[in-house]
């Protein structure tokens, strides 16, 4: 669940002047409504089944429920794979405008995607490292055929373990052949400007495990074993 508060409009008017007589000026605050997303702002529909909404709820002033005056907007087809964008947009009387969004992704069950827990027997460079002591969560998702994009290289290292925040997620994509053998098909750039250089590993398709090495262009490398939930 996760609130948004886009923005905050102050209108002020001006203070007039005209000879000797004075004219006060009034303030109005606005305050934007908040949006709630229930189901977390990424959801997971299998190929073919229709999406069933987790639900969302919209206040004003004083708590007001004002859920019936959400628009809800974006295409999403179900019979199709692939990453998809639904918009909630709410305006309050004075046009200040709320959008909460949230990811919707169609997969094949039959393929890695999935949200996976980073083993706590994950490292950097070598073990142990605590940061992942709280297993980290990321999401793996098809791309392509044999393609999968994986939301954080770090594995959570830094945003989680850290405790530095989603800033510092550098998310990639890898490339799966038959055998499990996993590579590299593209990196994101990190928060310093630079990228990953490599991925080798596997990913076995009956244990629904990753264990790769991810190798950083600063010289470290990150030992990921990536357990599906």
């Amino acid at each position: 669940m996760k609130v948004y508060r886009y923005c905050l409009t102050v209108i002020f008017t001006m203070l007039l002047f005209a000879c000797d007589k004075e004219t006060e000026g009034l303030s109005k605050i606005t305050v934007p409504y908040d949006i709630t997303l229930e189901g977390g702002e990424t959801v997971l529909v299998e190929l073919g089944s229709p999406y069933e909404e987790p639900g969302y709820a919209a206040s004003g002033e004083n708590e007001t429920d004002v859920t019936n005056t959400v628009v809800v907007s974006g295409t999403l087809n179900t019979g199709t794979i692939g990453r998809y964008t639904l918009r909630y947009t709410v305006n309050n009387p004075e046009g200040a405008i709320t959008v909460a969004k949230r990811t919707v992704i169609v997969f094949d069950p039959a393929t890695p995607t999935g949200f996976y827990k980073v083993s706590a027997d994950s490292y950097r460079t070598s073990p142990p490292s605590s940061e992942y002591a709280s297993e980290p969560r990321l999401l793996v998702y098809q791309e392509e055929s044999g393609a999968y994009f994986i939301s954080d290289f770090f594995g959570g290292y830094y945003s989680v373990g850290r405790g530095y925040g989603a800033a510092y997620e550098t998310g990639g994509s890898v490339k799966i052949n038959k055998a499990g053998e996993v590579s590299l098909s593209r990196s994101s750039l990190t928060p310093w400007g630079d990228q990953f250089s490599s991925v080798t590993g596997t990913y076995n398709a009956d244990t629904q495990v990753f264990e790769i090495d991810l190798v950083w262009e600063s010289g470290y490398t990150f030992h990921l074993i990536l357990i599906k939930e």
